[in-house]
């Protein structure tokens, strides 16, 4: 997968944790797509075509574990990675609920290499991020 970007949704309710997470995401290379809750990327991903997903557990109108549940039913979102993303306890009911790992928050850029690496067969080596080395 090293030849084309990666595009990542990252469903993320707090404005602050999406602006880091594209960030990140943006300076490792890929294409981000923002949803603002589980509905939202329900939607975004049955009109994407998405290499990742970063799923917030935790958010308003439809929860991460609903929206993945949603997203597993579609084409493609059985084998599309969901990596759940917390702040608190609920990695087991992340896990539970079909998210594929968990990402604690706040997001870094090494843990971000690590999980596209892992989950998308990327092979990029990017430079470290020197606010986060």
């Amino acid at each position: 997968m090293s030849g084309k970007r990666i595009r990542v949704l990252v469903a993320e309710d707090d404005e602050v944790n999406a602006k880091a997470a594209r960030t990140i995401l943006e300076k490792l290379g890929c294409l981000v797509d923002i949803a603002t809750d589980g509905s939202e990327a329900v939607n975004h991903f049955r009109t994407g075509d998405y290499d990742l997903i970063l799923m917030d557990w935790q958010m308003p109108l439809m929860n991460g574990v609903e929206a993945t549940a949603r997203i597993r039913a579609m084409p493609g979102g059985a084998t599309t990675p969901i990596i759940g993303t917390t702040s608190g306890d609920a990695h087991a009911e992340c896990l539970k609920g079909g998210m594929d790992e968990i990402v604690p928050k706040p997001f870094l850029f090494d843990k971000m290499h690590y999980v596209l690496s892992r989950w998308t067969g990327w092979t990029g080596n990017p430079k470290p991020d020197p606010c986060q080395a």
